[in-house]
């Protein structure tokens, strides 16, 4: 993927999400507010948003919120790392807030979400990430610097024959992880009616 042509990742994008800040999350006597889910920065896990941890939160109720959620398709990536952690938005968190630690990502039709969120988790992605990365114990990125990330763009033909491909391999790993705990609860089972 990395030998396609590289563009900004701000010339890919169609729309950025950024995160709910803290004057939103303790919202004073009076205020309007709403609940909505909240995806955090522990919610992305294995290039997945787990739905089962991410919480319902109180916030002020502002114009923010109309234009500020995610959408189906968003690639949800952390600015905290490393490593950094991307996911696609699907249907379950579809209108969920994001915390301050991470970003949504509206493509364009330039890029699939599946091909930047897998790019990002990659270590190619990783490195780059890191490189406009500051900080010395946690580091995080700005969204000034991220948007100023070289992205590789394959064609489309490409895209779409990746995609399906990462469909496959996460609906696989889901499987796998269902397996597990499958298994998992059989051990423990005949080990409790010992």
């Amino acid at each position: 993927m990395d030998s396609g042509h590289r563009k900004p990742l701000k010339d890919l994008l169609s729309a950025k999400i950024t995160g709910v800040s803290s004057y939103y999350l303790k919202p004073a006597d009076g205020d309007l507010t709403i609940e909505i889910p909240l995806i955090n920065l522990g919610d992305l896990i294995d290039g997945t948003i787990n739905t089962e941890t991410v919480k319902i939160a109180r916030v002020r109720n502002t114009g923010k919120l109309e234009t500020d959620i995610a959408q189906e398709g968003d690639v949800v990536l952390t600015l905290r790392g490393p490593p950094f952690r991307a996911a696609v938005a699907d249907s379950d968190v579809a209108g969920a807030a994001f915390s301050a630690n991470l970003v949504g990502l509206r493509c364009s039709d330039k890029i699939k979400p599946e091909i930047l969120a897998a790019w990002f988790n990659c270590s190619a992605g990783q490195r780059a990430l890191a490189v406009r990365a500051g900080g010395s114990t946690l580091m995080g990125i700005s969204l000034h610097e991220l948007l100023q990330i070289e992205v590789p763009v394959p064609p489309m033909a490409q895209q779409e024959l990746l995609s399906r491909y990462l469909a496959l391999a996460t609906e696989h790993t889901r499987i796998l992880i269902e397996e597990q705990k499958f298994l998992d609860s059989i051990a423990d089972s005949m080990m409790n009616s010992l």
